[in-house]
């Protein structure tokens, strides 16, 4: 009993530790954008934020839990990010950038309201320099993810650490190639081996008319996991083994994950500059799943844009992902299934003044697959979002 209230304290001190130490590096990082460089007084400081505020609910919590806990939930949810830039020379930038939400969850800078008022935690989402030359982009530390891609794959909370560059090639006006590659460091240790992602893609951006824009994309990403034991155990709320396979201990991955992606976008502006049309499509097969459920796709169409004032969106769109089509680590966390799920979005956004944006979303989905043993049916359930946001 003494020694696992030993570990349970040993564990809350290192998990304080880790957040103060990240907020002591926040704030140097900060400081160091915002002293004056010796020799440089033409290069401004650009300064970004956005606060969210949500309320969502959820039919039933977990898909595939028995009837008695599938009792609809409902959260308040708020989200503060501040970020600055500032160009160092003629060849370097650096940036950083504070978030709500837990280190310990790279999918979400969300903070659910509650823990009998507890304050909120805040952490060093990013924090880089890149390199920018012609037509040569490198970067290194922990960045925005460099790729054209979708939540299928990359949820749009999750920075990548490592380096990454890409090369547009030249001279090209109505079609113009580029070229992406990054090292992504996914868990380092000094006992067991390391584990990373090495991932390439190559795009097109088509220009036929003024009008009409496409993107077309193919990507590989190839992951080396070795070891699971930084992330979350199976049945943890902010799952990084969520929804893939996992050996009979729990202590590996089944699958290998290389992954295959087509993306691609088209891009009309014929209506009017209040409503242009954005259709976007991605497909992922994954060449190392065990079992064969290894294939996903999502479909989006957008309609109108967000930009200025009285201006509307829609969205409609539809996914589909087997177990091990992706990494679930890094998937999508709209909902409560990251993989194995069948999904319907419909979303509506509204500027109801100057930097200032109310959205309602809404999921619809299910399993893809549920197990014959389970003796439940494979029911549909819902989460509806309300956000206002603000942006400065």
């Amino acid at each position: 009993m003494y020694e696992i209230n030993a570990v349970e304290t040993y564990c809350r001190i290192v998990r304080r530790c880790r957040i103060a130490f990240s907020s002591l590096l926040a704030s140097v990082a900060l400081i160091v954008c915002i002293l004056p460089v010796q020799g440089q007084t033409d290069h401004p400081m650009n300064f970004a934020g956005d606060f969210r505020v949500r309320f969502e609910s959820t039919s039933r919590q977990q898909p595939g839990a028995t009837p008695d806990i599938r009792d609809a939930r409902n959260r308040e949810v708020v989200r503060f990010r501040f970020g600055i830039n500032r160009r160092i020379n003629g060849l370097f930038n650096f940036g950083a950038r504070l978030a709500t939400g837990s280190p310990d969850d790279p999918n979400t800078t969300d903070v659910t309201m509650g823990d009998f008022v507890n304050d909120l935690s805040i952490s060093l989402d990013r924090a880089f320099m890149e390199l920018k030359y012609q037509n040569l982009f490198l970067t290194g530390g922990k960045f925005a993810n460099p790729f054209r891609t979708t939540e299928l794959l990359w949820d749009g909370d999750v920075n990548l650490q490592g380096i990454a560059g890409s090369y547009t090639l030249p001279g090209a006006k109505k079609i113009v190639p580029k070229v992406s590659g990054a090292y992504y460091v996914v868990d380092e240790q000094s006992s067991n081996p390391d584990s990373y992602m090495l991932g390439g893609q190559l795009d097109f951006a088509i220009h036929p008319s003024p009008d009409l824009s496409l993107t077309l994309a193919g990507a590989y990403y190839d992951y080396t996991i070795k070891s699971l034991t930084h992330a979350d155990p199976p049945g943890d709320s902010q799952g990084d083994t969520r929804g893939n396979f996992l050996t009979a201990d729990g202590k590996a991955y089944l699958s290998d994950f290389d992954l295959i992606e087509g993306f691609a976008a088209i891009d009309y502006r014929g209506f009017g500059e209040r409503y242009p049309v954005r259709l976007v499509g991605d497909f992922v097969k994954n060449n190392g799943a065990a079992r064969g459920e290894d294939m996903g796709y999502g479909i989006d169409l957008y309609v109108g844009k967000v930009s200025k004032n009285k201006d509307w969106r829609f969205q409609y769109g539809y996914a589909l992902a087997e177990n091990d089509a992706v990494l679930a680590a890094f998937s999508h966390d709209n909902t409560t299934l990251a993989s194995n799920y069948e999904q319907y979005t419909l979303g509506i956004d509204y500027v109801i003044a100057e930097n200032t944006t109310l959205t309602l979303t809404l999921y619809h989905y299910r399993r893809h697959h549920l197990k014959s043993a389970h003796s439940i049916e494979n029911d549909f359930f819902t989460r509806l979002r309300l956000n206002a946001m603000v942006n400065f």
